[in-house]
């Protein structure tokens, strides 16, 4: 791994991360919930937790990342740098919910892969040791571990 650039590291181990996962959608929503308790009062982020935890709701997934993304965009309300992370995060929840409920055009395969590296960056940018604390928890084992 010694040639690899960090990034790339990180988008490593968020694949091997993802794709350990025995419920890939409720580890996502899990990371999710970990960003959220700190950064504001998001419905859209709200909607992205409730669609994790409710399987029956996993085709609705595309509707709630439009509302993510139209949200994320807005000018007229900008996110800061840890909530525009977090949007992400929401994002790809519900992108990873989409393509685990079979519906179609899937969003990118790897979607799910990029909840480490997106989750770590957070981590990385706060000077809020509890939303460290809770993110860090939330992923698991990280390639600085093994």
């Amino acid at each position: 791994m010694a040639d690899q650039t960090n990034t790339q590291r990180l988008y490593s181990w968020g694949r091997s991360r993802f794709e350990k996962q025995p419920t890939p959608v409720a580890w996502a929503g899990s990371v999710l919930r970990a960003a959220n308790r700190n950064l504001g009062d998001f419905p859209e982020v709200d909607n992205a937790l409730l669609l994790a935890e409710t399987e029956e709701r996993w085709p609705q997934a595309r509707e709630v990342f439009d509302r993510l993304r139209r949200r994320s965009l807005d000018q007229n309300a900008p996110l800061n740098e840890e909530q525009a992370l977090l949007f992400t995060l929401a994002e790809l929840v519900a992108k990873v919910a989409h393509n685990a409920a079979g519906m179609r055009p899937p969003f990118d395969h790897d979607s799910g892969w990029r909840i480490w590296p997106v989750a770590h960056r957070l981590i990385s940018i706060t000077d809020n040791p509890e939303l460290q604390c809770e993110l860090t928890t939330a992923l698991g084992e990280g390639p600085e571990d093994s």
